[in-house]
């Protein structure tokens, strides 16, 4: 039983370590009509419509589309 217990313990922290790094892998958000594209939860994101977002996940698929990094959150 005190095996399983540590190994539920060890299983919890790992989780723990590896949840926030699932939010650096975050995808790119682009206004298709302002042509700057953002981290996703950037404040401007949040304020765009939803018809003139499209989803990146690669930087460079974002600039290679023309979409320059937006100034606040510099993605």
């Amino acid at each position: 039983m005190k095996i399983y217990k540590r190994v539920v313990l060890m299983l919890m922290v790992l989780l723990m370590l590896v949840a926030p790094l699932s939010a650096f892998a975050s995808t790119y958000v682009a206004n298709r009509r302002s042509g700057v594209f953002h981290y996703q939860g950037c404040r401007y994101e949040q304020q765009m419509s939803e018809s003139n977002k499209a989803y990146y996940n690669d930087r460079d698929e974002c600039v290679s589309d023309g979409y320059r990094p937006c100034r606040v959150c510099r993605p």
